[in-house]
């Protein structure tokens, strides 16, 4: 059984459609799977979600596209006013480019899926956006790979119990922190299959992850795709989302 997961497209297109045909290209999958965060933040949201709902098998929501729909989920104070209001005009902005047929399947996102291949459940392959919980917390890569990248180990081991413990799995899958990474945890593996977007390891190519079942267990690779960033800054320069201007710096470094 073979499995690739991608997540957190944000809008961008050119990505997508990048790694969409690296799927496309490689032996077949049984499915794909897309682990949320599809619209906000790119020039071409409506797009998209629909490219993704038509080539995708199964879904499930992010924290984005729940901001799409929902207030925010933030306290403002002074700290971090600007921020909010920047997120603000940003899920009005992507909330108005999508059509009824976009808007309905992301908010119809479901928390989590799952994907056995054995029909127990300690072998099963659980698909979620960010953790078991909910969409926001995070998942950091392995301690060892914090110290390297941070200099500090933000989230020890100790610290993923109220986050992973209960759950029961061989592998959980995920995006929401852009960084590929695999982390053993008790008898869990905690996959990271990173970006479509915005990556977060100074790598600009668009990501994803394969899941292939060997019995007794999962195997999980990382695929790096280059796209045409020209490309999606032109759609910037086109569509002009809120603060699109930035997001044309962070693509051409």
């Amino acid at each position: 059984m073979r499995i690739a997961i991608f997540s957190d497209v944000h809008g961008n297109l050119t990505a997508l459609e990048a790694v969409l045909d690296h799927i496309a290209q490689q032996p077949d999958f049984d499915q794909v799977i897309f682990a949320g965060d599809a619209c906000m933040f790119g020039p071409r949201p409506a797009a998209c979600a629909a490219r993704i709902r038509e080539r995708v098998d199964l879904a499930v929501v992010g924290n984005t596209d729940e901001w799409i729909f929902q207030p925010l989920p933030f306290t403002e104070n002074e700290g971090n006013r600007k921020r909010l209001a920047y997120l603000r005009q940003t899920a009005a902005w992507t909330r108005a480019q999508l059509g009824v047929e976009e808007a309905g399947w992301l908010k119809n996102l479901p928390f989590a899926r799952r994907v056995s291949p054995t029909g127990r459940a300690a072998d099963d392959l659980l698909i979620v956006h960010a953790n078991p919980l909910d969409t926001m917390q995070v998942i950091y890569p392995p301690e060892e790979m914090q110290q390297e990248m941070e200099g500090t180990v933000t989230q020890p081991d100790a610290e993923l119990a109220p986050l992973v413990s209960g759950t029961t799995a061989a592998v959980i899958a995920f995006g929401h922190l852009h960084i590929p990474s695999v982390r053993p945890y008790q008898q869990i593996m905690l996959a990271n299959i990173s970006s479509v977007s915005l990556p977060g390891d100074h790598d600009p190519r668009a990501k994803y992850g394969v899941l292939t079942w060997e019995s007794p267990k999962w195997h999980v690779t990382h695929e790096r795709v280059a796209y045409n960033r020209a490309e999606e800054m032109a759609a910037y320069r086109q569509f002009q989302p809120p603060d699109w201007e930035k997001a044309l710096t962070q693509l051409a470094s």
